[in-house]
């Protein structure tokens, strides 16, 4: 069953055609390459002042539960960040070498 208010269009707009997820679809542990983000000029400018720019690496270390924060490395820092603001984080699993 499934209710009108439940982000049902949403979930369409998370997976696109080049393999592309979300930061907050993953699991603990996983390492990925940032890709883009959808938000505006003010989130681009946040994320780019903590270090996450298209092309960086990032570990997921820790995720609480109901949708808290997200613990990640990246370039040797943690950094904490909000799981609205990991949605908007598109990224690629690393290939394994």
């Amino acid at each position: 069953m499934q209710f009108r208010h439940q982000n049902s269009h949403q979930k369409d707009n998370l997976h696109s055609k080049n393999g592309e997820v979300t930061l907050a679809d993953f699991q603990e542990g996983a390492k990925v390459v940032m890709t883009r983000t959808s938000g505006g000029l003010g989130v681009v400018r946040r994320l780019s002042e903590m270090g996450l720019t298209p092309g960086s690496e990032i570990k997921l270390l820790r995720k609480c539960s109901f949708h808290g924060p997200i613990e990640i490395e990246i370039r040797g820092s943690s950094l904490a960040i909000g799981y609205g603001l990991a949605e908007q984080i598109f990224v690629q699993p690393m290939k394994e070498k």
